[in-house]
């Protein structure tokens, strides 16, 4: 169980872990050094401007009939000692669902379900519901895709945060991403040295 906000880990600690753990590493265990990106910060642009959208747009794109809208819901797991804000939860009478925007067309890793499986892994710890699916909703192409947050999926959530915790721990920098063409456009790849 963790209390201290400061050693609680975020979300998107985690997802980072899962797409390269270097970038977690340089985040976590060099903080504030991290450089932010036009293609970052265009990133944020984009899921402010789907927000405003969101407001206008029915429950349909997400096959629904009905459910209450929050937006930037803040998350904690004293459980997992992790703590996230997700883009938007639609809550109906028998569930929660998360939905996280991406700035990307339809393509999203196994990192984004497992980020996903997160957030709902935090809301069943807030809201005493299990979190069976939850969307992405891809903004360039204005459509979202169900994700069913299977256990399995949970127990990647729950793996990948001992491992990400044991790399803090060590402060040892991890090997980096066997997909290198992951290198080119990251903004830690002047700090690593051994990537081409």
């Amino acid at each position: 169980m963790m209390d201290d906000e400061e050693s609680m880990l975020t979300v998107t600690d985690l997802k980072q872990w899962l797409y390269c753990p270097r970038v977690a590493y340089y985040m976590r265990c060099l903080p504030g050094v991290r450089p932010v990106t036009y293609r970052m910060q265009a990133a944020r642009e984009a899921h402010d401007d789907e927000e405003d959208r969101e407001r206008r747009r029915s429950l349909r794109t997400y096959g629904l009939d009905d459910g209450e809208r929050a937006y930037n819901v803040p998350l904690v797991s004293h459980r997992l000692g992790l703590r996230g804000k997700i883009d938007l939860v639609i809550r109906r009478s028998d569930e929660v669902i998360p939905v996280e925007y991406k700035d990307a067309a339809g393509r999203a890793g196994e990192n984004i379900a497992i980020q996903l499986a997160a957030y709902g892994l935090l809301l069943e710890e807030m809201t005493g519901l299990t979190v069976r699916r939850g969307f992405l909703y891809f903004i360039p192409l204005r459509r979202s895709r169900p994700v069913i947050l299977s256990e399995s999926l949970k127990e990647s959530v729950r793996s990948a945060v001992t491992a990400l915790r044991a790399m803090i721990a060590r402060e040892a920098m991890p090997e980096p991403t066997p997909h290198r063409r992951r290198c080119g456009v990251c903004e830690f790849r002047r700090f690593c040295n051994d990537v081409v």
